[in-house]
């Protein structure tokens, strides 16, 4: 990491990326969280004969969103960087590779406590940005809370429930999509440029 320079405005050097890349963060995040929401349709109402399909399908989104995340993270300038970020990243990738290459006997409790604890720092990720947009006093920093509480509690609740998460899981994995892909829209709705 650099180290600090007093004379380097921060905040105009975040602000000049962001209004570089808003519109076409906010296309991606739409996409991305239409494609995550349709998994999770996808995943809640596919009957067993076409589990192995959708099974693939939601592995891909979550390895893909993942992805989307770590190359965020790097994206990101070091000031404004939260390490829980890179750890989503890799919790999505794990997670869409555990679906993707191993049988549901041997993934179903394992999946429920990393979702579990995905939802947790995924919410506690969207709080410290949200808390660090806020100090900037940058705009638009309530749905980035708002959405970090929500994926904390849901997190709090697949931890404490473990066997009915077990038994649920494949409604688990559709919530998960569904809750990531809509949280992706909401963001991508809030999104605007930075005006000096």
């Amino acid at each position: 990491m650099k180290l600090y320079d007093s004379d380097f405005d921060y905040m105009g050097d975040f602000i000049d990326r962001w209004n570089r890349r808003v519109k076409r963060a906010r296309v991606l995040l739409v996409v991305l969280g239409v494609l995550l929401v349709i998994g999770g349709i996808a995943v809640a109402v596919a009957p067993y004969s076409l589990y192995a399909l959708i099974q693939a399908a939601a592995a891909f989104a979550l390895a893909l969103y993942g992805i989307f995340e770590a190359v965020s993270y790097f994206g990101t300038p070091e000031l404004f960087r939260s390490p829980t970020l890179i750890v989503t990243a890799i919790l999505n990738i794990l997670l869409g590779v555990m679906l993707m290459t191993l049988p549901a006997y041997l993934t179903a409790s394992t999946l429920v406590f990393l979702l579990g604890f995905l939802f947790i720092v995924t919410g506690i990720e969207r709080l410290s940005f949200s808390s660090r947009m806020r100090y900037f006093q940058l705009p638009h920093t309530g749905m980035g809370a708002a959405t970090g509480v929500i994926n904390l509690l849901l997190g709090i609740v697949f931890l404490f429930m473990p066997l009915f998460s077990g038994l649920v899981l494949g409604y688990l994995v559709a919530a998960y999509l569904v809750v990531a892909g809509v949280t992706l829209i909401i963001e991508a709705a809030f999104m605007r440029r930075i005006d000096r």
